[in-house]
Parts: structure tokens; sequence; C-alpha cells
């Protein structure tokens, strides 16, 4: 994960979703006991949240990659994603939705990043787990000031804090970052057991796929790494001269926010390459 910075919402999502929160706030407070038991359910906008400027300057401001996974997405993959589910959440992975949900953050610019379907609708989909559940904001007037979320907050955590790579595997250095691997799977499969996690043979494909894909990424640039650590350390003619700043130019290509898994090989190379 790479933090994401944000900057100001689109002027659609502000205009339309104050006035689409104010009235579903009116309509929750006039049909509490339903909405909390799902008889009646929030069902979101997304020609507000999933607007084109909403979706566009997501797809700009993430460099078209998965907020999670670091995948480049493309418009038919991937999905507006809420933080905070608006429908519903369950506070157990695979477990029991309950409503209603954070509709109140639906338009919430600092609830809505991109993510790629895998993570947002196979993983994550409305679970969304907390440190107590006694201070869930469903309890508490909708203030999410209590809450200590076990995922990582793509805008207001540091991801590079919370996570870090030995190779190509990612390792969470904190429980936060622990917990954010294991339940979204960008880790392997031995990551989910730490916090009791039954994987589904369709999350086990995904998890090894995405193993397999960024364990080849990992491997070219580590050639490149040491072919530049070759290069330096010998006289060099115009054409060894010419590839070493090819060499040096993909390194540091691999390392910008629009490349997948730029913070894997950011670590690597902190670590010079350094095999475990």
């Amino acid at each position: 994960m790479i933090k994401i910075i944000k900057n100001l919402a689109p002027e659609k999502l502000i205009k339309k979703g104050s006035v689409q929160t104010k009235i579903d706030l009116e309509q929750y407070s006039s049909n509490k006991t339903k909405y909390d038991s799902g008889a009646l359910k929030f069902e979101a906008l997304s020609t507000i949240y999933n607007s084109d400027s909403v979706r566009e300057t997501l797809e700009t401001i993430q460099k078209n990659k998965c907020c999670y996974c670091e995948t480049k997405s493309t418009r038919s993959n991937s999905d507006v994603e809420h933080f905070r589910p608006k429908a519903a959440y369950s506070s157990d992975f695979k477990g029991k939705s309950m409503y209603p949900g954070y509709f109140w953050l639906a338009y919430d610019w600092n609830n809505l990043f991109l993510a790629c379907q895998v993570c947002n609708q196979i993983f994550k989909n409305d679970f969304f787990p907390i440190e107590k559940e006694h201070t869930r904001a469903q309890l508490h007037d909708f203030k999410i000031d209590n809450e200590v979320s076990l995922f990582i907050h793509p805008s207001e955590d540091e991801p590079e804090d919370e996570i870090g790579y030995r190779e190509s595997i990612p390792f969470g250095k904190t429980k936060k970052g622990k917990s954010t691997i294991a339940y979204l799977g960008f880790g392997s499969i031995e990551h989910g057991k730490e916090f009791g996690v039954e994987y589904s043979d369709k999350h086990k494909i995904r998890i090894n796929r995405l193993f397999e894909e960024r364990e080849k990424f990992y491997n070219e640039k580590a050639l490149i790494f040491t072919s530049i650590k070759i290069f330096e350390n010998i006289e060099l003619n115009q054409d060894q001269s010419d590839h070493l700043v090819l060499l040096k130019q993909a390194m540091e290509n691999a390392t910008k926010a629009d490349s997948v898994w730029s913070s894997m090989i950011k670590c690597a190379i902190k670590n010079e390459f350094k095999e475990y």
C-alpha cells in the first residue's frame, strides 16, 4: 500500500452528497428501528459517489492503482470503494451483515477510494473490523472518532509504517498492518492463520496468483539492481554507460507512485534487495 494524498473533493460530490446525506439522516431518524433491523436499507446513489468526476479524480490521484493491493485497475475491473462500508457492515470475516452500515459516509470524500473488484468484492465486501466493538460508530451518534480500525486507512495512516516487505512478501509491522494483509489477501496463505482466517478456494486462487505476479516483478527488479551494482564497479565503454543509465531509469520508475508495488520496490532498494 502507498499513502494516497487527497486533493479537494469534486464539486458534485460536495453539493449533491451533502444534500443526500441530510435526507438519509432524516429518514433514519424517522424509521430507526426498521433501518437497524435491515427491514429498510439505504441504497447509496452511485450517480453521486461513482460519478465521472469522482472516479476520474480518484484515478488520477491513485494512478489507476488499487488502494490496497497496488495492482493496476481499469474502469471495467475497479470500484469506487467505501472504506467504511455504506450499506451494512460485518465485524467478522465472512460474518453476518449488520445494518444500517455507515450510510452517512456514503458521499464522504475521505471515505472513497479506487479499489480493484477482487479486493473490494471478494475480500473486503462489507467487512470492517475495529479494535473494540463497543466503540462502533453505529452506537454513538455516527461518530467515528472513537473507532480504531484494523484496516489501514490509505489517506489517514502511513502505510509504510504499518507494512514492510521481506523480498516480495509483505509483513505487518503493527497489528493493523498484519490484519490488513491477512483480511485483504495480498500476502500469502500463511498470513491468515494468525487471525484464524479460513480462505475459500476463490480467495486462495487470488492470493497465489497475486503472490506469483508480485514475485516475478520483484525478481525482475532484483536482477536490474544487481546489474547496476556490477556496472558501477567496472570501467565501461559508451554503450555500457548508456545501458547503465537505462537500468537506473527503470529502477527509478519502479519506485514511482504510478508503478505497481512501488512500496515493495522502495523497501527492497532500502534493504539493497537483501535475501531472507
